[in-house]
């Protein structure tokens, strides 16, 4: 949900508006260690080039690294992303994935991300939870997801469904 009219380093500010009063959030008035704080974060999520772009100008990638960069300016204990790949190419998929997980590691900050990529998510979690019908179906590490699992939670068999799992290990 960015602003597409604003620029990129603009949408990244807005992620303090919470602490603001309203007066300062409507006259757009930041401090310069939320400045320099924005500019890092953007510098690091490799949109230094796109600073002062319009969201509305950028790569669907671009845009959600923008949102991430929102996120972290809240200095959040946890970041929820539903679905944060589902419309990017998958050279863009690896670029949010891998940020998403130096975030975690770097900046320890829990991510909870919502996937129906299986592959993907066995690739980069730590623990998955997989749900059905409103119920937890499988709750544990990525090496133990199965076919077994993934048809607990699809409802399918395994060979109904796109995933690299064969036998229980990721080819």
């Amino acid at each position: 949900n960015l602003v597409d009219r604003l620029s990129v380093i603009e949408n990244v500010l807005h992620g303090t508006l919470g602490t603001k009063s309203t007066l300062n959030g409507m006259i757009g008035h930041y401090t310069e260690q939320e400045k320099e704080t924005a500019f890092e974060i953007i510098k690091e999520l490799g949109l230094s080039e796109q600073v002062y772009k319009r969201c509305d100008e950028l790569s669907g990638g671009q845009k959600q690294r923008v949102g991430i960069a929102r996120a972290i300016m809240q200095q959040p204990k946890l970041i929820l992303c539903d679905e944060p790949i589902a419309s990017l190419d998958p050279k863009a998929s690896k670029v949010i994935m891998d940020y998403l997980a130096d975030i975690n590691k770097n900046k320890k900050i829990t991510c909870i991300v919502n996937l129906h990529q299986v592959d993907v998510a066995i690739k980069y979690s730590q623990r998955i939870i997989g749900v059905s019908s409103g119920k937890i179906v499988y709750d544990g590490s990525p090496d133990g997801l199965d076919q077994k699992a993934i048809h607990q939670i699809y409802q399918s068999d395994a060979n109904d469904l796109i995933t690299n799992i064969s036998g229980g290990t990721y080819d």
